[in-house]
């Protein structure tokens, strides 16, 4: 039988015959991989770590998009790294936060196993409750993370956090006595969400991650639904599965995060690639390439494209840019449509924006368009079809 690989490397793309069809297709900017072969959980977790790696395990709501945005099958639901777990844990919803602090009342949290959110009341006490009650909750700042924003409208906790979201910051975590009080102090409220959730799933590749992103009635505990998949088509919406049901996989780079490796690589142009470190952290590219690849080339050779998240990196990156051979230079920005607001591919919440007039969140953005600075003139902020070719900016690190 003859087997058929697709190899790929970030930047090029190889076919080798060797010798079952599997295709793989890359998410070039995640470290991500797709297969179209369908097959079932426990298949799909072995095919991954034949391959170092593992099931995907997700992040954020960028990672998410990236997985819609450049996924290359029409595939619907795909395997994820997500398992039904023996324990049901409480869970902070900043990444890997722990749960040394903790200020439940007595007799809290129940020892039952439901899903519960955590709720504060008017005393600053926290409650075990039904993460569908209607209440009023506070965001982490945006900008300073001892900062919070008190919204009074009262949602569930998943639409709580859901708005949060759009604020690009998350439910408030707190970490001490002082915290737990100055959230308190900030609401007029008597009860309030805060970012803490109890739920048994656990991450196939080990790591802690408290990203959920469950359809609506999902999970679904009834029996022999152990494994979850995300549905593509539905804007990335998580389910619980059958393990038995057969469905393509999203492998990811291990907790480590560092991307797939490939056999076959073609060497990278010597002009085109300097050191990896560089005094300001960043690096001009003056070679011509779209987004995606763009994209690609800063997370293989440096970190990742520039992010602008405040007036002095705007500054550096704009003295960079007037050395551009192209109009417009390439940013770590893009447009998602599936959500319908701009995000920095790194994930790093920021008020900072510098669009041009009529740019930006004042105009209604079309599908598959990436940010870019102006070489000359003011250097604001514009948004191009990531097909374009322009020269691009890549994060290294400072000496």
């Amino acid at each position: 039988m003859t087997e058929i690989w697709l190899l790929t490397r970030r930047t090029s793309t190889v076919f080798l015959i060797i010798t079952s069809v599997i295709f793989m297709y890359p998410l070039e900017s995640s470290g991500f991989q797709i297969t179209t072969e369908k097959m079932k959980y426990d298949q799909a977790r072995t095919y991954c770590r034949n391959m170092n790696t593992d099931v995907a395990t997700v992040y954020n709501l960028a990672e998410v998009n990236i997985m819609i945005n450049l996924v290359l099958p029409p595939a619907s639901n795909v395997w994820i790294g997500l398992e039904l777990g023996n324990l049901w844990i409480w869970h902070w919803t900043g990444s890997d936060q722990g749960t040394s602090f903790l200020n439940w009342d007595t007799g809290e949290p129940r020892n039952n196993e439901q899903e519960a959110c955590a709720v504060m009341n008017q005393n600053g006490i926290w409650l075990e409750n039904d993460c569908g009650t209607p209440e009023s909750f506070v965001c982490q700042g945006v900008r300073n993370v001892s900062t919070y924003i008190f919204v009074q409208a009262k949602k569930s906790w998943r639409d709580a956090r859901s708005h949060c979201w759009n604020l690009s910051s998350d439910l408030v975590t707190i970490h001490s006595a002082e915290e737990n009080k100055a959230v308190r102090n900030i609401s007029t409220s008597e009860r309030l969400w805060i970012g803490l959730f109890k739920d048994p799933w656990t991450w196939s590749g080990g790591s802690d991650s408290p990203f959920r992103f469950w359809d609506s009635s999902e999970p679904n505990y009834r029996s022999n639904r152990d494994c979850v998949t995300a549905n593509l088509g539905n804007n990335g919406k998580w389910s619980s599965q059958n393990c038995n049901n057969r469905n393509s996989v999203i492998c990811g780079a291990a907790q480590t995060g560092t991307s797939i490796q490939t056999t076959t690589q073609s060497p990278t142009p010597m002009s085109t690639v300097s050191s990896f470190y560089s005094e300001d952290g960043m690096i001009l590219i003056q070679k011509n390439m779209t987004w995606i690849s763009a994209l690609s080339f800063c997370r293989e050779h440096y970190v990742d494209l520039v992010q602008i998240t405040n007036e002095d990196i705007q500054d550096k990156v704009a003295e960079k840019a007037r050395s551009s051979t192209s109009p417009h230079v390439w940013l770590g920005l893009r447009f998602t449509c599936n959500f319908n607001f701009w995000f920095w591919t790194s994930s790093i919440p920021s008020c900072y924006q510098n669009w041009q007039p009529g740019e930006g969140p004042e105009r209604a953005t079309q599908c598959g368009e990436s940010g870019a600075i102006e070489a000359t003139g003011r250097q604001q902020w514009v948004g191009l079809p990531e097909t374009q070719e322009l020269n691009f900016i890549c994060q290294t690190c400072g000496k």
